[in-house]
C-alpha cells in the first residue's frame, strides 16, 4: 500500500500558550495586502502553535499550483508573534534593502527572506493578520534527524558561513533573531537535474525578533526581565536570553549550540530518552550552560567524549570567542566566517537540497510538509495585554480610488495600524461591548502598586490609635455612651499627675471604675447639700 502524502495525513493542531488557532480558510480565498496587491490562497502546507501556512499565488484567475513560489502565514489578529514578524519584515527585509546591502558587502545574496506583502483579512466574522514570503524547501532539523542526528563537517561549515552572513545583515538593521534552530533554517527549492551544491540556506521565523537598538541607534543595556526570561527554544537559548534580554552576542551563542548539536548529535543538557523536552527545568539548563561555558575543555569533552575524534578546532575557537565577547560589542563576523571557510576533506554524502524525498520501496515522491513535530516548538512570547492591543490612533479609512504607494509613508505609521480594515460590522446598540479582559501578566508598575498595598495593609492597619482629644471625633460619629466615655477621658487627662507615675491605661474596666467613683462622689455631694439645707432651716 502506497504511503499517504504529507498533506493527507491528519495533524492535530495545538495552540501555543496564550494564543488561539485560526479557522482554516478555504482554497481560492482572495487576500488584499496593504499595497492593494491581491493574493490567492492554495492548500495548507503547515500548522504551528500560532497559525497556519498556505501556498499562495499572485495570479488570482488561476488555481494555485503545487509548485507555487509564495506562502502566506495567517494568525488571529490578537496573536503576537506574526505582528512582531511583520514589523521586522517591513522595517528590515524589503527586497531593495537586502539588495543594496549585498552590493555594499560584495555578496550575491544572503539567507534572509524578502518581504512580499502583509495585511489583514476578515473571514467568518473574525479578523486575521497575514504575511507573504517566498516559499522554501526542507529544513535542517528534518535533515539532521533523518541522517541519524549527525551532519557532515562540510555541510555544517557551509551552513555556518551562510547563517553568519544572515545574522550580520539582521544585526546591521538593529535586530536580533532570538530563535535560531534547525527547524527555522530552510533550504531553497531546487528542481530535479539542478546542481544541489548551489542550494542556499534561509533563516526564517522572526516571531521573537528583538530590537536591541533604540530609535537613536543606542544599544539597549543588559537588564534582567523576568517576563521574557528563558524565551526561545530551551535547548538553544543563550545565557542572555535566559535573563530575558537579547543582543548580537546571544544570537551567535545560539548558533554555536546548533553547530555543536549538528556535529556531536546531542547537547550535554539534552536527555537521552526525554521525549518531552518541555519537562526540562529552564533554571537547571541555564546553570549548566553557565558552568560549561566557563570551562570550555570540560564542555568539549562532554560534547565529544571519544578521544579518537577530538572536537573540530573551528568550533572550539568559535565558542571561545563568544565567551570573551561583550554584551554590546559588535562581533567580528569576518573572523568567525574564516574559521569555517577552510573547508574539510570529508566527503559530503548528504545532499544540501532535499525538496524531493523518495521512499525506499515505493516509486512515489511528495513535497516535504512544513509541519515539524520532531522538534519542540519554541516557548511563545507571553502577550502582555495581548487580547486588547492598543494602537496609536483609530482605524484609518482607506480611499476608494487607488493612490501611488510610498514606503516612506508606510514606515512613518505603526505596523498594526496599517493592517486594520474598516470591514467590521458595527456593534448592535442592544448588546453592549464586552469588557476587556485583564492583562495576562502584571507590569512592573502594577507589581509596585500591589507591594505597596500589601505593606500598607500589614503596617498601617495593624493597630488603630484612639484620638488624642474629643475634638478629633466628629459629633455625628458619637453615640451617648461614646460621649460619656470621652468626657470621662477628658476629666482624667486634666487631673494632676505625679512625676514618678504615668497615667493608667484607659480600659473598659477602668472606665467602669471611674464611672462608679463619679456616681459615689455625686451621691455624697447630694447628701451634703441636703444636710446643709436641714441645718440652715434649724
Amino acid at each position: 500500500m502506497a504511503p499517504k502524502r504529507a498533506e493527507e495525513i491528519h495533524v492535530k493542531r495545538v495552540a501555543a500558550l496564550g494564543c488561539k488557532l485560526p479557522d482554516e480558510l478555504p482554497e481560492g480565498e482572495i487576500l488584499t495586502d496593504i499595497t492593494q496587491n491581491k493574493w490567492k490562497l492554495g492548500r495548507t502546507i503547515g500548522y504551528g502553535g500560532f497559525g497556519d501556512i498556505y501556498l499562495a499565488s499572485k495570479d488570482i484567475d488561476a488555481p494555485v499550483r503545487q509548485d507555487a513560489k509564495y506562502v502566506i502565514k495567517i494568525e488571529p489578529h490578537n496573536n503576537g508573534p506574526l505582528f512582531v514578524e511583520m514589523n521586522f519584515y517591513i522595517r528590515a527585509a524589503r527586497k531593495e534593502m537586502i539588495e543594496n546591502w549585498c552590493k555594499s558587502q560584495g555578496k550575491r545574496q544572503i539567507g534572509v527572506p524578502t518581504y512580499e506583502g502583509s495585511g489583514s483579512h476578515i473571514y467568518g466574522g473574525q479578523k486575521y493578520r497575514f504575511l507573504v514570503i517566498p516559499r522554501y524547501g526542507v529544513d535542517i532539523g528534518k535533515l539532521f534527524l533523518t541522517n541519524g542526528r549527525k551532519l557532515p563537517m562540510k555541510l555544517v561549515n557551509k551552513l555556518t558561513v551562510q547563517m553568519l552572513d544572515a545574522l550580520e545583515y539582521i544585526h546591521s538593521r538593529g535586530y536580533a533573531h532570538a530563535d535560531i534552530k534547525g527547524s527555522n533554517i530552510l533550504l531553497s527549492l531546487c528542481k530535479e537535474g539542478e546542481n544541489t551544491q548551489q542550494s542556499k540556506a534561509y533563516l526564517v521565523d522572526y516571531g521573537l525578533a528583538y530590537r536591541f537598538r533604540t530609535g537613536s541607534g543606542i544599544h539597549k543595556p543588559f537588564v534582567h526581565d523576568e517576563r521574557r526570561a528563558h524565551e526561545g527554544t530551551l535547548e538553544f537559548t543563550s545565557r542572555d536570553a535566559h535573563h530575558g534580554t537579547h543582543s548580537r552576542r546571544g544570537d551567535l551563542e545560539t548558533l554555536g549550540y546548533n553547530i555543536l548539536q549538528w556535529l556531536c548529535g546531542r547537547l550535554p543538557w539534552e536527555k537521552e530518552n526525554d521525549t518531552v523536552p518541555s519537562m526540562m527545568d529552564p533554571d537547571d539548563v541555564h546553570a549548566q550552560k553557565e558552568i560549561l561555558l566557563s570551562n570550555l575543555p570540560l564542555f568539549m569533552d562532554k560534547c565529544f567524549p571519544s578521544k579518537k575524534k577530538p572536537p573540530p578546532p573551528a568550533i572550539v575557537e568559535y565558542m571561545k570567542y563568544i565567551t570573551e565577547l561583550g554584551f554590546e560589542t559588535k562581533p567580528n563576523y569576518s573572523y568567525l566566517r574564516s574559521l569555517f571557510q577552510s573547508g574539510s576533506n570529508q566527503k559530503n554524502d548528504v545532499p544540501t537540497c532535499l525538496y524531493r524525498v523518495r521512499e525506499s520501496n515505493e516509486n512515489i515522491s511528495f513535497p516535504i510538509s512544513f509541519k515539524r513535530p520532531y522538534l519542540r516548538e519554541r516557548k511563545p512570547c507571553r502577550p502582555v495585554n495581548g487580547e486588547i492591543r492598543i494602537t496609536r490612533n483609530t482605524q484609518p479609512k482607506y480611499p476608494v480610488e487607488r493612490k501611488e504607494f510610498c514606503w516612506e509613508a508606510v514606515l512613518a505609521l505603526h505596523p498594526d495600524k496599517l493592517a486594520k480594515l474598516t470591514l467590521q460590522p458595527p456593534p448592535s446598540p442592544l448588546t453592549p461591548p464586552p469588557s476587556p479582559p485583564p492583562p495576562s501578566l502584571p507590569t512592573y508598575a502594577m507589581l509596585n502598586v500591589i507591594q505597596r498595598m500589601k505593606e500598607k495593609q500589614s503596617g498601617s492597619f495593624r493597630h488603630k490609635t484612639f484620638p488624642k482629644s474629643s475634638e478629633d471625633l466628629k459629633a455625628k460619629w458619637m453615640t451617648p455612651a461614646m460621649e460619656e466615655v470621652v468626657q470621662l477621658r477628658k476629666k482624667t487627662s486634666t487631673l494632676p499627675m505625679s512625676s514618678s507615675k504615668t497615667s493608667p491605661r484607659l480600659t473598659r474596666s477602668r472606665v467602669a471604675q471611674l464611672k462608679r467613683l463619679g456616681n459615689k462622689k455625686s451621691y455624697k455631694k447630694k447628701m451634703l447639700t441636703k444636710e446643709e439645707k436641714v441645718h440652715h432651716h434649724k
